[in-house]
């Protein structure tokens, strides 16, 4: 989750510049402004776009329901090291649960993020996971804000 906080802003910045671009031009895109960069960055064709744009909306509510996991083990986390003296077992439970919400949170958004790239061509899939993959593997960016609504 934290990669998807940090893509978010990534994709953030790119929506704000391709909105600007494209006004300017007088053309705005209708569907998903927050992807409007791959089509402009990647090129990506009216299918491949259509598609990924299905794609994203497909996974907004696994990821919403990632946001809810990490947010509930995290607090879990934090109420029982507060509350501790010492490192308990319930504390080492709550630890290894938060380590794997957090692991099976990569799993599904790289997943995703591969089914999004088996789309396009070889040289699009491979600028697209080029610019995605190292944010879906930054550290802090889903523990400190969730963004479960961009890729």
């Amino acid at each position: 989750m934290l990669g998807v906080a940090l893509l978010s802003g990534f994709l953030a910045f790119w929506f704000t510049r391709q909105h600007q671009r494209a006004e300017q031009a007088g053309i705005l895109l209708d569907a998903m402004p927050e992807l409007a960069w791959m089509k402009s960055e990647l090129g990506l064709n009216d299918s491949q776009f259509s598609k990924a744009s299905e794609l994203h909306a497909a996974y907004r509510p696994v990821c919403v329901e990632m946001c809810a996991a990490i947010d509930r083990s995290r607090s879990r986390l934090l109420e029982l090291a507060v509350a501790q003296r010492e490192l308990t077992p319930a504390l080492q439970d709550a630890i290894a649960e938060h380590a794997r919400v957090m692991a099976d949170c990569k799993r599904r958004m790289l997943a995703h993020l591969y089914e999004t790239a088996a789309l396009m061509d070889d040289d699009q899939a491979a600028d697209y996971l080029e610019t995605v993959l190292p944010l879906a593997f930054e550290p802090g960016g889903s523990e400190a804000q969730p963004a479960c609504t961009s890729h």
